[in-house]
């Protein structure tokens, strides 16, 4: 079992996700009474840098995977047009019907 590494505050530190540009999702440890204004300034990475190569290939996924969805999200939007002008014309077709019958 790992024992959590205490701020300088003797207080264990928290393990947090950096949300910053430069950083983004890497893992560090920080005071945990940083949020609050009391924090003692403790801060050690716990993932390696990320090279910028790898952020190249990160961000291509991402834009791949996010083309693919807007593609699926645009099928779902023609599928749901054809069927409600199906629809529409049945609807029509019922109504030419009864007023004829």
């Amino acid at each position: 079992m790992r024992m959590q590494p205490l701020c300088y505050c003797g207080v264990a530190a928290d393990l947090k996700m950096s949300r910053t540009p430069t950083n983004p999702g890497r893992r560090f440890l920080g005071c945990r009474r940083y949020e609050i204004g009391e924090g003692c300034g403790f801060f050690r990475w716990v993932d390696p840098a990320i090279e910028e190569e790898h952020y190249k290939t990160l961000l291509a996924a991402l834009i791949k995977k996010s083309d693919r969805c807007h593609c699926q999200r645009s099928q779902g939007k023609s599928k749901l047009r054809v069927a409600a002008i199906i629809i529409v014309v049945v609807l029509v077709l019922m109504l030419a019907i009864m007023l004829f019958v």
